[in-house]
């Protein structure tokens, strides 16, 4: 269960109090539900992880941390350990910088696929013993344009003497073709080689797209599955789990002896990848408070643009897909060496009742940001204890309005393990706000990654197109916290969605030739540059949608829309073969549809 204990979050007005403040149920729901305190009960609230009006507060404010001597128990954006910790300092600022680290290798493992299978010139094999002749020759006189079919005829018969052909028959235009067994590559590489050229993955066995979907599958499993595990085991232990596994089956991919074992490698790295970039980003945004959520939340995704270009600039120096692999993976064994120091969620902690772990976490925190504790600083933290009885069964009967979750006994367990989550995001309340988070989610993630993993097809160096695709979104993914600043996380969303619409749409009005090929590119690369940003605001804004309770399955329902659309976007370049320019067309009209079901989203502001 994610998030923060609002400021004022205990409420002992018992009797007549007209206000929703720290009331019961406004914390269970994020503070984003017009609620009435029940009379006659003091109330306790439970962990409520406070977006509210963050875009308003960017407004008002820059973006230099509090001063460590103001009091933040009289900032509106903190809650009670906030007050100890502060809203972003030395301690906040190295974590979340470690954290944000794990992005890299995540996109290593999504994006080096890419290059992994970077197309090759092959051609049917010659005869062992037609070794001699060249290849140009071989090409001309014995196979279709395709590289995938041979002349039937009986080579056996065929001789390559002093520079001539034997037996080889003058007249093969009648002649019918078969399909080719074996393959020869360019050796343009020398000896490193694809994944495509080891595998044989060509003609009537292209089978990349079912490889690619295999680490897609898991990522989409993983992204609904995260949130549950890292709620019930934690985030820190979660996350570094994933990380081992994502880190040891990455090595082991590169040992891969057939297809089948490559892809069931894939699946259970994909899943792990997503693993580790939701949960990393639920720890970084749970380290933090006020408005560095919102900020920080964004440039966790920073590293992922930074990974573009590095992943180009490694792929065109090992181009061997064995190589390559495990550069990508085992260096990263490294990180597994703070798993001891790395910090549990302080919030998870305080919601879980682990009193003494999270003593210990906000000295060391304190220690590290240079501050005095108060004395009584335990006792406060005590208090703000969420309460199980009876504040625990009035928290089930405020959900069975919204879920129709059936009554249960107050001797269960915490509520986070006993209210369905799917019930919550698909009830009455939610089932709309649901339905448009899928739909955002997947109208982004097909125009994001079919213009990330597929501008090549648009012509040009694909290391270079990937490098500077790279570059460009990371520049938007800076500059959209001062838009967010100037114009609010909801209208710079819509915008950052309408915008790369319109511009994968104006490619119809670019001359269709080839001296024109540049406008095209162009406009792909503006469109990258503003749906690379609304992919880093689109999580935070996500979670400012659900109550706390289920804060991680909403975030999930998007990752799994994610998942969907990403296995879809290599079914959509398939389309370029009818119409060069139909998918980046469908991905204009994506864009439109995404704008129109964020102006339909709840205004959080």
């Amino acid at each position: 269960m994610s998030g923060v204990l609002r400021r004022g979050s205990l409420n002992f007005d018992c009797v007549g109090t007209t206000s929703s403040r720290g009331s019961l149920d406004a914390n269970l729901y994020g503070g984003y539900r017009e609620t009435k305190p029940a009379p006659g009960t003091p109330e306790i609230s439970v962990i409520a992880m406070d977006f509210r009006r963050l875009s308003d507060d960017l407004k008002k404010v820059g973006l230099m941390p509090l001063p460590q001597s103001k009091d933040l128990s009289q900032d509106d954006n903190s809650d009670v350990l906030s007050n100890f910790l502060g809203h972003y300092r030395k301690w906040s600022f190295v974590w979340t910088f470690l954290l944000s680290l794990f992005q890299i290798p995540t996109t290593f493992h999504l994006f080096m696929f890419v290059f992994q299978t970077a197309p090759k010139d092959f051609w049917c094999a010659r005869p062992a013993h037609l070794q001699d002749l060249s290849i140009a020759d071989w090409r001309n006189l014995s196979q279709s344009s395709n590289g995938c079919q041979l002349l039937d005829i009986d080579y056996s018969q065929v001789a390559f003497e002093n520079g001539h052909l034997i037996n080889w028959l003058s007249n093969t235009a009648n002649l019918s073709y078969r399909q080719c067994q074996q393959f020869e590559f360019s050796d343009v590489d020398g000896d490193a080689k694809t994944l495509v050229q080891e595998f044989g993955l060509v003609c009537g066995n292209n089978i990349t797209s079912f490889v690619e979907m295999c680490f897609l599958m898991g990522a989409a499993a993983g992204a609904v599955l995260s949130g549950w595990i890292s709620d019930r085991f934690g985030r820190r232990h979660t996350l570094m789990t994933f990380v081992s596994i994502q880190t040891i089956f990455g090595g082991i991919l590169a040992f891969s002896t057939s297809v089948a074992m490559f892809m069931s490698l894939r699946v259970i790295i994909g899943f792990a990848s997503m693993t580790v970039t939701v949960v990393s980003f639920v720890l970084v945004v749970e380290l933090v408070s006020g408005k560095w959520r919102t900020i920080i939340g964004i440039l966790n995704i920073l590293p992922v643009a930074i990974s573009y270009v590095l992943s180009s600039g490694i792929a065109y120096l090992i181009r061997d897909w064995r190589t390559l692999q495990l550069a990508i993976s085992w260096p990263w064994l490294i990180m597994l060496s703070i798993w001891y120091w790395l910090p549990e969620s302080p919030r998870w902690l305080l919601a879980q009742g682990r009193l003494e772990e999270l003593y210990q976490l906000v000295e060391r925190a304190a220690k590290m940001n240079g501050t005095t504790l108060p004395s009584n600083y335990q006792k406060t933290l005590e208090a703000a204890l969420p309460k199980k009885n009876p504040t625990q069964t009035e928290i089930v009967n405020a959900l069975q309005e919204e879920t129709k979750v059936a009554p249960v006994e107050e001797d269960k367990q915490d509520l986070e393990l006993r209210v369905n989550p799917i019930l919550v995001v698909f009830g009455r309340k939610y089932i709309r706000t649901t339905l448009l988070t899928l739909i955002i989610w997947l109208t982004l993630i097909i125009i994001y990654f079919g213009l990330t993993l597929h501008l090549s097809n648009l012509g040009g160096n694909i290391y270079i197109n990937n490098a500077v695709a790279g570059a460009v979104e990371a520049l938007s993914i800076c500059l959209s916290i001062f838009v967010v600043l100037k114009a609010g996380i909801r209208r710079s969303l819509l915008g950052y969605m309408l915008l790369p619409g319109l511009c994968c749409l104006a490619t119809n009005l670019v001359p269709h030739d080839d001296d024109n090929e540049t406008g095209v590119i162009a406009l792909a690369i503006v469109a990258k540059c503003l749906i690379g940003a609304n992919n880093a605001i689109i999580p935070t804004y996500t979670a400012m949608q659900y109550p706390t309770i289920v804060r991680n399955f909403g975030v999930g329902m998007g990752n799994l829309a994610s998942g969907i659309a990403l296995i879809l976007v290599p079914s959509l370049w398939q389309l370029e073969q009818y119409d060069a320019l139909l998918p980046l067309n469908i991905m204009g009209v994506s864009g439109i549809i995404g704008a129109v079901a964020i102006t339909l989203m709840k205004d959080v502001e």
